[in-house]
């Protein structure tokens, strides 16, 4: 028997241990929405630190939801304003940056105004749902404000997430959907395009990373709160217009 050769694989394992034991998890979670970019930070988190990155997708009402059953979320990302109406308790809230409302088609139309949704071409108009959707809230308030909501209400489509109304964009069931413009670009290539909502016409999307509380001290959640600010995952929501 070649001691060298049976003692090489236990040396690697013995070597490995300290730093299998220093990894820790760390459960994110936040709309579904903003799956693209946080992902992307995610994976990019992990690759620098060895540390690993639970995440968890969905409406808020189902992030709230999950969040008080299974104790196990450190941060939530999402509007200010719905995380603080929330029943959670949080410790400190960190700016990521302003979320955006666009109208987003089909391949095969090519609008040039908001105001065309009224028109035969759009058949069914997708949104999220406004109780449990910040984007589903912000597109009822922009076609109220508009004056649009009458015109358009019988093709509205209500989708439980953002997503939702991009898959069904994408797969051709409705003809236009209100989504954030996260998602409208890690979808363009297979929509038609997008346009951009007036900010005036829905209230301001301040977008933060809410620490849960009693989560504020452990070293993982800093470490990745940190990480939100370096230049790296600060490119990456600029890419996706955060």
């Amino acid at each position: 028997m070649n001691l060298k050769k049976t003692m090489l694989p236990l040396l690697i394992l013995l070597t490995a241990i300290p730093a299998m034991l220093e990894a820790e998890t760390l459960t994110i979670a936040a709309g579904a929405g903003y799956k693209r970019p946080l992902v992307d930070i995610a994976a990019l988190y992990e690759k620098k630190t060895g540390n690993h990155i639970d995440a968890i997708f969905g409406n808020m009402q189902q992030i709230f939801s999950q969040t008080e059953t299974s104790g196990k979320v450190s941060i939530i990302f999402g509007e200010k304003n719905f995380l603080q109406r929330s029943a959670l308790s949080f410790s400190s809230f960190h700016p990521i940056g302003k979320g955006t409302l666009v109208l987003a088609w089909r391949k095969g139309l090519n609008l040039k105004r908001l105001e065309e949704i009224q028109e035969k071409q759009i058949r069914r108009l997708g949104t999220a749902d406004p109780k449990k959707a910040i984007y589903g809230h912000a597109t009822t308030e922009y076609l109220e404000k508009s004056g649009l909501f009458e015109a358009v209400s019988y093709k509205l489509l209500t989708l439980s997430t953002v997503p939702q109304v991009s898959a069904y964009l994408v797969s051709g069931e409705i003809d236009a959907g209100f989504v954030n413009i996260t998602d409208a670009i890690g979808i363009q290539e297979k929509t038609g395009g997008m346009l951009q909502v007036p900010r005036n016409l829905y209230s301001p999307i301040d977008i933060q990373a809410a620490v849960i509380k009693e989560y504020e001290h452990k070293k993982t959640v800093k470490d990745f709160l940190r990480f939100l600010k370096e230049r790296e995952s600060i490119a990456i929501l600029k890419r996706y217009g955060i």
